[in-house]
Parts: structure tokens; sequence; C-alpha cells
């Protein structure tokens, strides 16, 4: 319940544009919508609240922004977020959509597959199924699903909007008490942990947090090893070097060109 969104809209269109090797993942007044490139089409969808807007609604504003002229039929889809309460239940493993759905704002439904898989290898049965490693099984699996699930919060509770319902309601919403924590300890402290292994890193949240407006009051003392001087030299040096780097790089679409010709 407290993923605000549950239901999107989904349409292909032409493209129109040079393709950028990035999804894009646009705010919008009571959801967000997705461009995908591809290599002849473009994805694209939004992802809402039909508590806010009406299927008809969700067509219409997804189609007035599209980058090149639809060729599908806009698409509706509806879904519930949530995980089951056991993946690993007698001799029944639950592995991908059947397992639960996380709405695909950082695109992880492949990533859970995998890592359930591998899950599943390390505590296959032996000699019987023994009580010790489904509890594991089902431990990990809940640990991992949840600390996603606050990173997608995360965008949405921390909004700055205050021109729509949806964004008032996000602002105003409860979170779960792990997300409270990270965010009190960063806003404290400047500082962020990365726990049980989970999927996102510091930096991801750190992205994330100072990115929609989150200003930490404090930051680590070990940032004061440098001084002024060496930290701006320390900057400019890596800000030459990824340019540098990213000159001699192909378009996205000679990259294509290539792999196709190859």
């Amino acid at each position: 319940h407290w993923l605000p969104c549950d239901s999107a809209v989904a349409v292909q269109s032409e493209s129109a544009n040079e393709p950028v090797p990035y999804t894009r993942s646009i705010a919008q007044n009571a959801g967000w919508q997705w461009q995908i490139p591809l290599q002849h089409r473009v994805g694209n969808g939004l992802v809402f609240s039909s508590r806010y807007l009406t299927d008809d609604e969700a067509k219409q504003q997804l189609l007035a922004n599209l980058p090149g002229k639809a060729i599908t039929e806009p698409r509706v889809i509806r879904f519930k977020t949530g995980r089951r309460r056991l993946q690993w239940h007698k001799n029944v493993v639950a592995i991908g959509l059947s397992s639960g759905f996380l709405e695909p704002l950082e695109s992880t439904s492949i990533h859970l597959i995998q890592t359930a898989a591998i899950r599943l290898i390390k505590l296959f049965p032996h000699n019987g199924i023994k009580h010790s490693q489904v509890t594991t099984y089902n431990l990990q699996s809940k640990t991992e699903i949840e600390r996603i699930r606050d990173f997608i919060i995360l965008h949405y509770k921390l909004t700055t909007r205050t021109d729509s319902a949806f964004g008032r309601q996000c602002q105003q919403m409860s979170i779960p008490e792990t997300l409270q924590q990270k965010i009190t300890l960063f806003k404290q402290t400047g500082k962020l942990i990365r726990e049980d292994d989970e999927l996102f890193s510091e930096p991801a949240w750190q992205q994330v947090m100072i990115g929609q407006g989150l200003e930490a009051d404090d930051y680590h003392p070990l940032a004061n090893a440098l001084t002024d001087e060496q930290l701006l030299a320390l900057f400019s040096d890596l800000k030459a070097l990824i340019n540098h780097t990213v000159e001699q790089l192909p378009s996205h679409s000679e990259f294509l060109s290539r792999m196709k010709n190859n």
C-alpha cells in the first residue's frame, strides 16, 4: 500500500530522433512516464494512480507526450504491488511475477528473477526439504524486495511538487520504518549504510536524495582530510578524464550499427 501507483498505459511510437543510450523517466501530475529507445521504435508508458487519473485521461496524457507518431493502440495495465508472504512454501517456489510485483521505476523485475534462481540453487534440497532452508530463502527474499521497495518509495516521498493532489499525497504519505531510518540518518549525518547486500548502493541513494532536494545537515569528517583546493583539483581531473573518454566514444546509433554488422 506504500506505492501510490496501481495502473499503467503503454504504447509504441516511431523513432523520430537520434536514439539515446538510456531510459527516460519523466514526472507527470499523477505518476511518471517512461521512454525507452529501441532499434526501430520507442517504447512508451505512463505509470499512474487511478485515484487521480482515469484510463482515458491517462491515454490522452501519454499520447500527447510521445517523441514520435504512435504505431500501436494504448493498452491499459492494472497491477497490484506487493509480495507473497512466503516465496517458498512446501514444494513450491514462486519466482518472477508469481512471487510479487514492484512497479517498473527501477526496472528490477529481471534482477529479482536472477537472484531468486541463484538463491534457490544455493539452498536447493538434497535429502529432503529442511525447514532451515525454507526459512533462510524466505527471509532473504523478503529483505531483498523490501529494500528495493524502499528505494522506489523514496522517489515519491521526496517529491517537491505541490501542483497536484498526487504530489501532495506522496509528500504526506506514511513510509516504512526502514526507509524513514535511512532518510533520517542521511539528513542528520550525511551518511548512508548499505545493508544486507541490498541492490542499490550508497551512491544510488545519494543521487535520489540529493537530486530530490534533501540536503544533509552534516558530512563525514573524512571530507576534512582534503583542502578545498585539493577537492577542486580532484573534481576537475575527474571531469577531464570523463570528458576525454566520452569524446572518443561512438554515438548510440553508430554503436548499434556496428553490433548489427558484426
